[in-house]
């Protein structure tokens, strides 16, 4: 046997990637692997570009073979993302639930359309919901129908096929894509982003919109229930302006003030499990839903934050400079979920007529609170409701060290600078007061308080001071702005933290 010849052999043969066992090159590509950016950027101002990832390592290798492609699918797909307000595509034109001479037909007396097997049951029965509210609609059904449909009605029919499709057949392709490929299951996280969804607000409190010119309600608690019927993600994150956010939470909320606020274009809400649900929803059914709250502050039963035990809320409400040059800015808050949050967490009680309480804590197993914000106002973020029941806390309330916001003077406008620093040592002297060791006891559950502006050098002193209160025996401070609480209070035994 020729050895050298062999040998020689075996140093010039190629050897390809695609002949290792797939089990390998699975195991490969798990390293390639990133954070999304939904997460490593939750604490940036948000924009529309906080979602997208500059990591296109796995899309780019998707594209090299059928192999490949089938390999990174359920990596790429673990972190889902579905763009509300992008422009309809041409087969939702065909569905017969999304078309004006549907509803005319319907109108004028026709029968309900037959369900067909691709078609969800709830999406016929929202378009019967609008027939019906059409029918008693102060014009009639023949001026709703006529070439000059009545402003109630022709906003109705407007609003109902601009955005239904939308919210259906959106979230249905994305499904229908995992399902075809067997990637439910490894969906980890949704995001869904949109921008300005209605050029103008239809009531100061949008969820009185919702019984009928507001159709997005409706059909942002049909999309949710749908969603978690299909997969179970653990985590899922809303970037939306403030007033859509509300609606896509079926959350209400006052936008008395909105004006006040014209840098605050986003907000984000993140909401998570310790781990995936074991179990998906039931198949949604529309006459069952609750989507409209019942009163301000407050969540419809419906709502998105209703449907899971969520234990982890993040939110970020963005820059409030431009309202602190407004008059008696302090006055005035931003259109924004922390009121209905708060509620939700300490609801006013509603008795029955035999003084049978009737109302419940939605937020009941809420544990972790991480909140972001460019100097929000005092009196906007009063915590004192939430802490009780909350086991850690994450505040940043001023832009961070390396974000340049502060020294654009378009972004500053006419806020004094000192108001807003003002405002930032009033939030956390209230939270250290009420934290204080010689005040808590065992009914404040939190174990971990996080002040991540004292990164700031130049803020770092004044901080301290305002923390002092936070002392041995209850709390440590294990590096600057992180507390961690050792006992119940100052006359007890260990915490267990």
């Amino acid at each position: 046997m020729d050895v050298s010849n062999t040998f020689d052999q075996l140093i010039t043969a190629e050897c390809h990637i695609q002949q290792l066992p797939e089990e390998l090159l699975a195991h490969i590509l798990q390293y390639l692997d990133v954070t999304p950016s939904s997460i490593t950027k939750a604490r940036q101002e948000p924009s529309l570009l906080l979602t997208v990832s500059g990591d296109l390592t796995l899309k780019h290798i998707s594209r090299v073979s059928k192999l490949f492609r089938r390999l990174t699918l359920p990596i790429l797909f673990k972190h889902t993302r579905l763009r509300l307000d992008a422009p309809p595509k041409a087969h939702w034109s065909k569905c017969p639930f999304c078309t004006e001479s549907t509803i005319k037909y319907r109108m004028a007396g026709g029968k309900p359309l037959p369900v067909l097997r691709h078609v969800d049951r709830y999406h016929a029965d929202m378009l019967d919901d609008l027939v019906h509210l059409l029918s008693g609609d102060s014009g009639g059904a023949q001026k709703v129908l006529g070439d000059f449909p009545t402003p109630i009605g022709y906003t109705m029919i407007r609003n109902y096929l601009d955005w239904a499709p939308r919210f259906y057949h959106g979230l249905k392709d994305l499904l229908d894509f995992l399902r075809e490929r067997d990637l439910t299951a490894r969906v980890e996280s949704f995001v869904l982003i949109t921008d300005k969804m209605l050029s103008q607000k239809l009531d100061r409190f949008p969820h009185r919109a919702a019984a009928d010119l507001d159709w997005r309600f409706k059909a942002a608690a049909a999309m949710w229930h749908h969603l978690l019927s299909i997969t179970s993600p653990s985590r899922i994150t809303i970037l939306a302006p403030p007033m859509d956010l509300a609606c896509l939470t079926n959350c209400a909320i006052d936008t008395f003030g909105d004006w006040a606020f014209g840098d605050m274009d986003f907000h984000i809400l993140s909401l998570s499990l310790p781990r995936p649900p074991t179990d998906l929803l039931p198949t949604p059914q529309y006459s069952r839903q609750d989507p409209i709250p019942h009163r301000y502050p407050g969540l419809a039963p419906s709502s998105l934050l209703n449907l899971h035990p969520w234990t982890t809320l993040t939110l970020n409400e963005g820059a409030f400079l431009k309202a602190y040059g407004t008059y008696e800015y302090f006055e005035r808050g931003p259109p924004s979920l922390i009121y209905s949050i708060k509620d939700s967490l300490s609801p006013r009680p509603i008795f029955n007529a035999i003084a049978q309480r009737i109302s419940h804590t939605p937020l009941g197993s809420l544990r972790n609170l991480t909140y972001t914000g460019i100097f929000p106002f005092a009196n906007h973020l009063n915590l004192e409701e939430l802490l009780p029941q909350l086991e850690e806390l994450d505040l940043q309330l001023a832009p961070a060290p390396d974000d340049p916001i502060l020294k654009q003077p378009e972004r500053v406008g006419k806020a004094e600078l000192a108001d807003c620093w003002s405002e930032l040592v009033a939030i956390y002297g209230d939270i250290a007061g009420q934290l204080a060791s010689f005040r808590i006891n065992e009914t404040t559950r939190l174990k971990k308080f996080v002040c991540r502006d004292s990164q700031i050098a130049d803020l770092r002193n004044e901080l301290d001071e305002v923390f002092i209160c936070l002392c041995l025996p209850v709390w440590a401070e294990y590096e600057p702005g992180v507390f961690k609480r050792l006992v119940a209070s100052a006359g007890e035994g260990a915490f267990g933290v």
